[in-house]
């Protein structure tokens, strides 16, 4: 009898040094669990939203005003093309918030009429959050990424060409926005090997649609660089309906003003 009361004893304290020694286990096992798991960062969501508040697209019988005379072109029998995009991009994020340096995002801006594919253009976005010493003329001229089935930087600083299709403003302050214009205009001759293929599109064009592709974003910081993949996510889409000379999307002009306006070149306060 006394044996088993001994078995008893021994056993209940073998089951309390048990729970006590496996209480605090659980404990610190969950605590680390939280801490390894790591918070929604900067480098996981884009900064910027865009939108598209006008936009314009035209053919022209003769030459544009900026076209230097060509003795060798017959110029009554010369069209020319010319294209708007007001881009309104907000700053999404609250620097405070943040531990970066900056943010360059990349994007696709398709154009299509319900016939064929009229014009792709690869645009970039970037500002600074907390470092004032971030240098995006460098960052501009040295910086190259590119993966297969990702993106090539290349592309959007104009690669050879010397031209930059996009915009870096910095200490770019949060929920503020910035309008941004986006436009080419070239000119080539009717019927000819010279002829333009967007003069040729838009000429047999009835509507446009332009569609905004977020591509993907690179985020620096004091020590990393993070590449970050957005999968083509469409941000915007308009469609643009004939009005004019061309096609016409406007959310900002009345129709007033629009009877008054070089649809080509609206009175809009573009930071650019």
């Amino acid at each position: 009898m006394k044996t088993e009361k001994k078995l008893i004893a021994c056993s209940i304290i073998a089951i309390i040094i048990g729970i006590c020694s496996v209480t605090p286990l659980g404990f610190m096992m969950s605590a680390t669990a939280k801490t390894n798991t790591p918070p929604e960062t900067l480098s996981s969501k884009p900064w910027f939203s865009i939108n598209v508040p006008y936009s314009y697209w035209m053919t022209r019988d003769g030459k544009l005003d900026w076209v230097e005379p060509d003795p060798e072109i017959d110029e009554s029998r010369l069209v020319s093309s010319q294209y708007l995009i007001a881009l309104n991009l907000t700053l999404n994020v609250d620097a405070r918030n943040y531990p970066a340096d900056a943010r360059v995002e990349y994007y696709e801006i398709d154009v299509e009429s319900d016939k064929q594919h009229i014009e792709n253009i690869c645009w970039f976005v970037g500002t600074n959050l907390k470092s004032d010493a971030f240098d995006f003329s460098d960052f501009m001229q040295n910086f190259h990424f590119a993966r297969d089935d990702w993106f090539d930087t290349y592309n959007f600083d104009g690669g050879n060409t010397g031209l930059s299709n996009g915009v870096v403003h910095k200490n770019w302050e949060a929920d503020v926005s910035l309008l941004w214009r986006v436009g080419r205009g070239g000119s080539g001759t009717i019927n000819s090997s010279g002829t333009s293929d967007m003069v040729t599109a838009l000429r047999e064009a009835e509507t446009l649609t332009i569609t905004i592709r977020r591509i993907g974003w690179v985020t620096f910081t004091s020590n990393s660089t993070t590449v970050s993949l957005a999968n083509n996510e469409i941000v915007e889409q308009v469609h643009l309906e004939q009005f004019g000379e061309g096609f016409l999307y406007n959310n900002v002009l009345t129709e007033e003003e629009l009877a008054t306006t070089d649809l080509s070149s609206p009175p809009l306060d573009f930071y650019n």
